[in-house]
């Protein structure tokens, strides 16, 4: 059931982010490996949303919906549920009952590298679908995949199976850093927080105020192994499905730093942390409602002393 609940937040914390998903990855690609630019549709988070309403509709800002909440709802399942039950066990708690962040980091991490294994080839097919465009406001390579399933059954029948984990070493550092942060820095603010009457009175509250630091960490953490993911997911291949621009994940980090500086790796920062702020708030929050009216309405179910997201 915790895997299930954990996925069910997921899907709906990312109908309300994918927005700011596409306009991360449009300005993640705009000017890959170029120092100057003559026009750059994605300047902003607003002159994004311009571009895009412009070119594409405004169902163009839920581009890629359908795989990415695919890929909300296997990660997530498998990230928090895995998570939750690692909790449950008491493997994130010292010897005296304490939140143990080393603990919270490690097990975050190991959680985020499984749910990343099984939701690899969504990810591959969401990111190609978000960056696609036409015109002086397509950026990075085009695949022109038609929907979810086109997509994987195109990159299915011309590499394999294996083309569908094509980029997985750089989801592996992104999802644990991304996973680490947000777990740990959730737990450890939730429980210093609870300290306060106000919070202990209200699931919503302590949820809502611990995601909000949560999400910050999250992205301050990730953006860089962001970048890399999709870049390398988004990059075109050869016949024997070789990157053409990158061959793996130091790379794509070497010449990235190399063309576009330090910067270059924090490209997309804001409309990430919009992204990432807003549905971790969604996310964790819904999920530990979703944990209370499971406790509420179906207590046979609790074979453990329930907790919420600790």
């Amino acid at each position: 059931m915790d895997f299930l609940l954990g996925g069910t937040a997921a899907c709906m914390a990312g109908f309300f982010s994918n927005p700011f998903d596409v306009i991360k990855t449009r300005q993640q690609l705009q000017g890959e490996l170029a120092q100057k630019l003559s026009y750059t549709p994605y300047s902003s988070v607003w002159h994004s949303i311009r571009s895009i309403v412009k070119a594409e509709g405004i169902l163009g800002l839920q581009k890629g919906l359908s795989s990415a909440l695919a890929f909300q709802f296997v990660m997530n399942s498998t990230r928090l549920g895995s998570y939750q039950t690692i909790d449950n066990l008491g493997w994130t708690r010292s010897s005296n009952g304490d939140i143990s962040m080393l603990r919270c980091v490690f097990w975050g991490g190991m959680s985020g590298m499984f749910g990343s294994a099984l939701g690899c080839p969504l990810y591959l097919v969401k990111t190609q679908i978000q960056a696609q465009s036409h015109g002086k406001y397509a950026v990075g390579y085009q695949h022109h995949h038609t929907g979810m399933m086109d997509g994987l059954r195109h990159i299915c029948k011309k590499y394999g199976l294996k083309g569908l984990w094509r980029g997985y070493s750089s989801l592996i550092p992104r999802t644990m850093v991304a996973s680490s942060a947000q777990l740990a820095t959730f737990s450890e603010c939730k429980d210093q927080i609870q300290r306060f009457h106000v919070f202990r009175q209200s699931v919503f509250l302590t949820a809502l105020a611990s995601s909000m630091i949560s999400g910050l960490f999250a992205c301050i953490c990730m953006t860089p192994f962001d970048v890399i993911a999709t870049r390398m997911f988004n990059q075109g291949v050869d016949k024997t499905g070789k990157g053409l621009l990158y061959n793996n994940i130091i790379d794509c980090f070497s010449k990235t730093f190399k063309v576009e500086g330090f910067f270059g790796l924090y490209k997309g920062f804001v409309p990430n942390y919009l992204r990432v702020a807003p549905h971790t708030i969604l996310n964790l929050t819904f999920w530990d409602m979703l944990k209370k009216w499971r406790a509420l309405y179906f207590p046979e179910d609790n074979n453990v002393l329930f907790k919420s997201i600790p």
